[in-house]
């Protein structure tokens, strides 16, 4: 899934991890994604110019899953963002999956694309954004 994230995201993951997966992956997909949220927020610093806001459907047929839910809870958790994904329907689990992270991907490039009408400015009506 981190291929789609990649792939449909337009973004350089590259993930080495090892863990206790002889037990189960819910540590490991858990530290990998408060790794991309750290990488994120590092990565987007300030936020100028970003278009801040996005939205997308991934045309597939399902969408969510506990863990998948964990790791985007610990994703949000440590970039600072707000995420919100909703399951239209489906019921095959790895398309549930598939589609999560190929619309997060898409909404992500989306909300992270600069945008030159900005001028370098943050994307807020404030002037600033911040974590609280």
């Amino acid at each position: 899934m981190l291929d789609q994230l990649a792939s449909h995201g337009l973004l350089d993951v590259h993930v080495r991890a090892t863990g206790d997966i002889h037990i189960d992956d819910h540590h490991t997909n858990e530290n990998v994604a408060l790794a991309i949220g750290t990488a994120l927020l590092q990565a987007l610093g300030d936020r100028k110019g970003i278009n801040r806001f996005s939205d997308f459907s991934a045309p597939l047929d399902e969408a969510l899953v506990h863990l998948v839910e964990h790791f985007f809870q610990s994703l949000v958790n440590t970039s600072g963002m707000t995420l919100h994904v909703r399951q239209l329907a489906g019921k095959k689990s790895h398309h549930i999956i598939e589609a999560t992270f190929k619309a997060f991907a898409r909404a992500l490039w989306q909300a992270t694309e600069y945008d030159p009408r900005r001028l370098g400015t943050v994307p807020s009506s404030k002037g600033v954004l911040s974590r609280s």
